[in-house]
């Protein structure tokens, strides 16, 4: 019996850039989701949502109700 070889960084560098495009796409498409759920979902940490959101240049709000309950009363925030 042989045992196939394989190139173990290469392999590495593949499943990686497989999983970060797949947050990539849930960051971009689950904007209903926070960071903390995405994390739970994926069993990553904070860093690996900030590391992949450098690597493809993704910004978006981090709590999207809190605009809205942080302006006065008619809606000025002068």
């Amino acid at each position: 019996m042989s045992v196939e070889r394989i190139d173990l960084p290469a392999e590495l560098q593949r499943v990686r850039a497989a999983f970060d495009r797949q947050l990539a796409d849930a960051l971009l498409s689950r904007t209903d989701l926070t960071h903390a759920q995405i994390e739970e979902e994926f069993g990553i940490s904070n860093k690996v949502i900030r590391r992949v959101s450098r690597q493809f240049n993704i910004s978006r709000r981090r709590n999207p109700k809190r605009s809205a309950a942080v302006r006065p009363e008619g809606g000025n925030l002068a």
